[in-house]
């Protein structure tokens, strides 16, 4: 998933289009790039002196503002690079789609697309290797490691990270004070986690202790960050086979902990909610915590639903026992480039998507974003993990930017001491999340579901259909 904030539901719902980011990040994953955070360094040299015409990847009509934003950044590149002309397409990353893009020669020289796709665009041979411009470019040492990673197949890499994130609770702090509940410790456990949406929970008046994504991959998503808390993966190689193993003690004891959600009636009455969904009804009031990517709950709820930005803290999964490890899934938003795309494209579309990364473009970007937001009265969230290294000089100049403005969200420091970030499977992972989804739908609709069994089964129909036909090269 992905986990890119969004300044509204509508525009999450579009670019959280599957589980898996994030992300949503998101973002996601829930999520798109910001502008400036898309970008090549400006000290590089065009690398080629002809006329070179490449393909950005837009945005929808109706997203004026990030097509405005966009137009903007093509502008400033062009002033730099005059040779290069531009072409948008609002084409926005599917799985189900991007087979017949490459197939028709239709996709854009440079596209975005989310962590769990790395080995399987690789393995497609549908994303171009840019190991050697990488390692040319001056900042590649500045380059977050743990972000990087979804993209590195074979010591080769593949794609630059635009964001990431680790999946997070985000809480309604105002429901907890209205009901007189204080806040669970945030070294929290599944046990705390339950006695705080108990408490919380008011079926009569629509309030849910706790969201839970239940419809489409996102469900699967959401649920496997149980798994990993549990102790459990999803699959592993064995002799260049990939073998799914979420049917395990850990998988049973996350079924188990959905079961109980469900029995004691602490989810929604409906259920079957998408990302967009979910966040909506907590961003109204409808329900004490909500899982997603990064700050897009925080987002929603603060910018759509008029929640003071007080009201809001975002915590870290549960442990599933005290002292056990925070984990959640990681994720994020990657940009790539077509390896149909001749040579001068493919150097150009490098430039194009790290131009600004590490230079007061994106500084400056961020630091109008924050104030336009300030003159509309909406706050600035900033995602917590981010493409670069925070040690970095640039990342000291962000976190002194974003400590002048007063409507910046702010995270809690032990959010960032406590979470602990387990990558999404690289293999075949939105065809898992979707086989997934649909043992959670039969969990929260059969009242003696027979666990064990129904997770047998998933695992069983994802192997001989999914993961036995992964060629592992």
């Amino acid at each position: 998933m992905r986990g890119k904030k969004t300044s509204a539901i509508s525009a999450i719902a579009l670019t959280v289009l599957l589980a898996g980011c994030g992300t949503q990040s998101a973002t996601t994953n829930a999520p798109s790039a910001s502008p400036a955070a898309t970008g090549a360094s400006s000290a590089q040299t065009t690398p080629a002196a002809k006329k070179v015409t490449i393909t950005a990847q837009g945005f929808k009509p109706d997203q004026k503002e990030k097509n405005d934003q966009l137009d903007q950044r093509i502008a400033r590149f062009k002033a730099k690079n005059p040779n290069v002309e531009f072409k948008k397409d609002d084409w926005q990353y599917n799985p189900l789609e991007i087979g017949i893009k490459m197939a028709s020669n239709s996709a854009p020289t440079e596209y975005t697309t989310y962590a769990t796709e790395g080995k399987v665009l690789v393995d497609k041979k549908w994303v171009a290797d840019i190991t050697d411009s990488m390692n040319a470019w001056e900042h590649a040492k500045d380059m977050n490691d743990l972000l990087s990673k979804p993209f590195v197949v074979n010591g080769k890499t593949y794609g630059v990270p635009i964001d990431g994130y680790v999946m997070t609770i985000t809480l309604n702090k105002k429901l907890f004070k209205e009901k007189g509940v204080e806040l669970p410790p945030m070294d929290w456990t599944w046990d705390d986690l339950l006695a705080a949406a108990r408490k919380i929970n008011d079926p009569a008046k629509g309030i849910a202790g706790f969201i839970p994504m239940g419809k489409g991959p996102e469900a699967g998503w959401n649920w496997t960050n149980f798994l990993y808390a549990a102790g459990g993966d999803v699959q592993k190689l064995d002799g260049g086979k990939v073998v799914g193993i979420f049917n395990s003690d850990a998988g049973l004891k996350a079924l188990e902990f959905y079961k109980k959600l469900k029995d004691e009636n602490l989810i929604p009455q409906n259920w079957a909610l998408g990302y967009g969904d979910a966040l909506s009804a907590f961003s109204q009031g409808r329900g004490a915590m909500v899982m997603c990517g990064s700050g897009n709950a925080a987002d929603a709820a603060i910018n759509e639903g008029g929640i003071s930005k007080e009201d809001m803290v975002v915590y870290p999964m549960p442990a599933m026992t005290k002292g056990g490890k925070h984990t959640g899934v990681l994720g994020g938003n990657y940009r790539v480039i077509n390896p149909k795309s001749d040579k001068d494209q493919q150097a150009v579309a490098f430039k194009w998507i790290t131009d600004e990364y590490f230079t007061d473009d994106f500084l400056n970007s961020t630091k109008k974003e924050i104030e336009d937001r300030k003159t509309k009265n909406r706050v600035y969230i900033p995602q917590p993990i981010n493409y670069w290294k925070d040690s970095s000089d640039f990342g000291k100049k962000y976190t002194d930017l974003l400590a002048k403005y007063d409507n910046v969200f702010k995270y809690d420091p032990q959010l960032l001491s406590l979470w602990d970030g387990k990558p999404e499977a690289q293999y075949e992972a939105q065809k898992y999340y979707t086989e997934m989804a649909n043992v959670i739908q039969k969990v929260f609709t059969t009242k003696d579901v027979d666990l064990k069994k129904t997770l047998t089964d998933a695992s069983n129909k994802v192997q001989s259909e999914v993961f036995d036909k992964v060629k592992v090269e």
